[in-house]
């Protein structure tokens, strides 16, 4: 009897002991992120980003006293597995969802969504064609293509360019269609002229056709504007300047914000000038954001690392404006933020944006073989998206 009981009492104190644990994890805030971690897309997200945050937040007692947990899952570039993904995590209990790169990955899982009242938030997409197709639960986490773009513009004029040349790519959504579209309305609003529009397909190593088109121009462009993603972004100007058309300077957003670019650009990297989320100037939230990361072993690979953690902020700060984990309560709660401190820049607004923030954007261009800011701009001119 004595062995019965005992044996009675230890399997009482284990039962009572693995609830305890499985309470402590299923009383979890779960941010799931459907991630481009494979594909064309991958360099324009970042799961560490995300994780980073999160560790960040939970060393500190977390949200409403509850952890945050993340739970990722790779939607490799594609519409179709995105929307899988998108599934995979509501099925999971998720409070909000980060979603991929392009509007076209992220709309079926905001649409999935909706029904739950669950915000979407694209890590590293400006493409407002997004939060316009799901109003009700889409947002952006950077700022939209048409404020990037008229940012941009804004900056060629001042540095006295008159003729522009526009790339069009139907390849990556809207960023290679509409992007360029943008540019062309500021930059002529702002006295520019646009030369010409010419087609392209993204991921070639030849563009000899394109190139051909703008030597027989005249006048020729000042500068040319695009989507350009790695590699293109790259291989556009190093073609440029190995037929003789180096004066030309290449202009994108944040498609550029990556250091491959660099590398494949070589040389001529010197005539490629961007318009971008953020830029780790010293004492700024980015910079200690990337040092406190890179401590934590984390490895920074672009400025999309950083729009991954503020992310991940931004729905950390929507939880303790509702005062709940409840997705329906976060939902409205994103929509309400003003003013709010972000990792990549010193304010971001949601309220009556339309799901699209308003927020500052950095100037850089490439000098000695690394990026380097120039500035600081939010542009006076913004076309309607």
């Amino acid at each position: 009897m004595k062995k019965v009981c005992a044996l009675s009492l230890a399997v009482a104190l284990g039962a009572s002991a693995l609830p305890a644990t499985n309470a402590a994890a299923a009383d979890d805030i779960i941010i799931g992120y459907a991630a481009a971690i494979t594909g064309l897309y991958a360099p324009y997200d970042s799961v560490d980003g995300a994780k980073c945050e999160i560790d960040r937040i939970n060393e500190k007692g977390g949200v409403l006293g509850r952890k945050l947990r993340l739970e990722a899952r790779d939607m490799k570039s594609d519409a179709i597995a995105s929307a899988a993904a998108g599934q995979e995590l509501i099925d999971l209990g998720a409070t909000a969802i980060l979603s991929p790169p392009s509007d076209d990955t992220s709309i079926p899982i905001a649409a999935l969504a909706a029904p739950m009242g669950i915000p979407v938030l694209s890590v590293a997409s400006t493409q407002v064609q997004f939060p316009a197709a799901q109003p009700e639960n889409a947002y952006l986490v950077p700022y939209g293509d048409n404020l990037s773009a008229a940012a941009a513009a804004e900056y060629a004029i001042k540095l006295g360019y008159k003729n522009a040349v526009l790339m069009i790519t139907r390849d990556i959504g809207s960023y290679g269609l509409a992007l360029p579209e943008y540019f062309g309305d500021a930059f002529t609003h702002l006295g520019g002229k646009v030369l010409k529009k010419i087609n392209f397909n993204t991921g070639l190593s030849d563009y000899s056709a394109q190139l051909a088109e703008i030597q027989a121009m005249d006048p020729k462009p000042d500068v040319i504007f695009g989507g350009f993603i790695t590699p293109d972004g790259g291989v556009f100007p190093r073609q440029f300047k190995a037929a003789g058309l180096g004066s030309i300077v290449f202009m994108g957003t944040d498609g550029y914000d990556d250091a491959g670019i660099l590398k494949i650009a070589g040389d001529s990297a010197s005539a490629i000038k961007f318009i971008t989320h953020g830029f780790p100037t010293p004492g700024s939230a980015l910079e200690e954001f990337y040092a406190d990361c890179t401590k934590r072993g984390y490895q920074i690979q672009n400025i999309f690392f950083g729009l991954a953690g503020e992310g991940v902020l931004i729905i950390k700060t929507a939880i303790e404006k509702a005062g709940s984990a409840e997705p329906a309560a976060v939902n409205a709660a994103i929509k309400e933020i003003t003013d709010m401190k972000g990792i990549t820049t010193d304010e971001i607004t949601f309220k009556d944006r339309g799901g699209v923030p308003i927020k500052r954007m950095a100037i850089v261009e490439v000098k000695n073989g690394a990026f380097s800011l120039v500035d600081h701009i939010l542009p006076q001119y913004v076309p309607a998206p």
